[in-house]
């Protein structure tokens, strides 16, 4: 089978990501793209955006539990999901030639559908951990189990405002449910299984594959954190209907190149 020609990475970056299951590419989006996301990011956050389902909104733990009350719902929100299927600004980012072009030279197609997508608020002081996980372990009625998540940074993404941290290697673990993970818990960020802190720049953007093991710290700094994730997948991927404590999603829309009957 001829190997598809890569369109934006080197053959090194390509190996890299295989090898480890993560990969840094910096300085994708201009500055204006940055700040037109961080502004409609807001704007969604905010509830000004009618177009955006209430149900694709997560708060902070403190304010979703009633421990605190909201004063800012743009800073009290934890996530917002599932918007880009509704949404032509937050459509263009994922459809952007500049990110699908390294996602095809990752995936090796160009038969790409997007599985879904978040955006990560992480406010200043209430902006809370995400601990140890895969995402295919979440995504489990997706087969292969071989998406990329390309994690663009809003602002700067730092060691004290919570970047991710990668255990590199662990996509090659296979699935691993919470009961066999914690297993290793204790062993991450060890000598036995060291994890990579990935500080990202505004603009810059962060892929992982959905199998590598990663975290995030809470929030300890007075900057925000703010990133937007999409996940991406060959159109050619199955989805097993008989899982049924996979999340429910939107239709998965077509990003670039064939869809394929009986496929997602």
């Amino acid at each position: 089978m001829e190997q598809q020609k890569l369109r934006a990475l080197s053959p090194e970056s390509v190996a890299d990501f295989r090898i480890n299951g993560f990969l840094k590419v910096e300085h994708v989006l201009t500055d204006h793209q940055v700040a037109t996301l961080g502004d409609h990011a807001d704007l969604i956050a905010d509830g000004r955006a009618s177009h955006i389902p209430d149900s694709s909104l997560q708060l902070e733990p403190v304010f979703r539990d009633g421990a605190t009350a909201v004063a800012d719902r743009v800073l009290a929100t934890r996530k917002l999901f599932n918007m880009a299927v509704y949404d032509d600004l937050l459509w263009r980012h994922a459809t952007n030639p500049a990110v699908v072009d390294i996602v095809a030279d990752l995936l090796g197609t160009d038969d790409i559908k997007m599985y879904g997508d978040q955006l990560f608020m992480k406010s200043p002081v209430t902006g809370s951990a995400q601990p140890w996980h895969q995402d295919s372990a979440s995504w489990r009625d997706i087969y292969p189990m071989d998406l990329v998540t390309a994690w663009t940074a809003i602002d700067d993404a730092t060691l004290n405002n919570g970047c991710l941290r990668f255990v590199p290697g662990t996509h090659r673990w296979g699935m691993l449910s919470k009961e066999r993970l914690d297993h290793f818990i204790d062993d991450l960020e060890t000598e036995r299984w060291p994890a990579v802190p990935v500080p990202v720049p505004a603009g810059s953007i962060s892929f992982h594959h959905s199998l590598t093991l990663h975290t995030s710290s809470k929030n300890t700094s007075p900057s925000r954190r703010r990133a937007y994730a999409i996940h991406y997948m060959r159109a050619s991927s199955w989805q097993d209907v008989a899982v049924t404590d996979a999340p429910k999603m939107p239709p998965f829309k077509q990003v670039r190149g064939c869809s394929f009957p009986g496929r997602v």
